[in-house]
């Protein structure tokens, strides 16, 4: 078989080839109208069930705070009760201590004396006048005592105030709120080796550039003076109780 007969027969398998029908391409599952109306109505459900997991959270959000709001006299009463029995006395020891659970606690018994000052106080005839500003120049403080952000030196400075009220020591409580409105750390009198370290550090942070406490704002000068308006009244009412104790005994 010479060349240009097996050129024919590879022409003619080429034809033949070509003359065969196309392949039958595989039937793609026909979509109906109902099924296209299903699909449709499964995406708007998951679409319209997004809204409602937003709105259960919501509306679970919602009877949470009910919930705490209803609940909360029970609760400030718990803690009522609880601050009733606690210790307020303030050690030395604890003033200007840098752990975190005797700071924290620091600041709360401050909290809660201030609270014990204020009650005795209204309890008594003396200024009422000044009774209702102190007791509102001084929230700002308790909130800060029982939040625990009260600056370190400040705390330190109202804890020693207090120190020396629960002492009936009034001249070294006036000192030290002399220290504390002018921008100083107050620290009790007489102390040595308790807290020195901190004291170097107060000593070192306050330089040529300090300000007084009391121009720092007004929300700050407003609650030192009515600090002191607490030693005042703590001396005033100690002197009375030793007048009417020296009275009975006179009886």
């Amino acid at each position: 078989m010479d060349l240009s007969s097996l050129l024919k027969v590879e022409i003619a398998k080429k034809q033949k080839e070509l003359e065969k029908p196309l392949l039958a391409t595989p039937d793609l599952p026909e979509t109906t109208a109902g099924q296209d109306t299903a699909n449709a109505t499964s995406v708007d459900k998951e679409a319209a069930e997004e809204p409602e997991k937003v709105v259960e959270s919501t509306e679970e959000l919602s009877e949470l705070v009910l919930e705490r709001l209803q609940t909360r006299p029970e609760r400030v009463k718990h803690v009522c009760e609880q601050d009733k029995h606690a210790d307020v006395a303030i050690a030395v020891a604890a003033i200007g201590d840098t752990d975190p659970a005797l700071a924290a606690n620091l600041a709360r018994r401050c909290n809660l004396y201030i609270h014990q000052l204020v009650q005795e106080w209204q309890d008594t005839d003396y200024k009422p006048e000044l009774l209702v500003e102190t007791k509102k120049a001084l929230y700002p403080l308790l909130v800060q005592l029982r939040k625990q952000t009260l600056a370190a030196e400040l705390v330190t400075s109202v804890a020693t105030i207090l120190y020396h009220i629960q002492h009936a020591q009034f001249a070294q409580a006036t000192q030290s709120y002399l220290k504390l409105s002018i921008g100083n750390v107050a620290w009790p009198i007489g102390v040595t080796s308790v807290g020195i370290h901190a004291r170097s550090a107060h000593e070192r942070i306050q330089g040529r550039d300090k300000i007084a406490n009391v121009m720092l704002d007004e929300t700050t000068r407003l609650w030192i003076t009515s600090v002191k308006r607490l030693v005042s009244f703590a001396a005033v009412s100690a002197a009375d109780g030793r007048r009417k104790k020296s009275q009975l005994h006179q009886e």
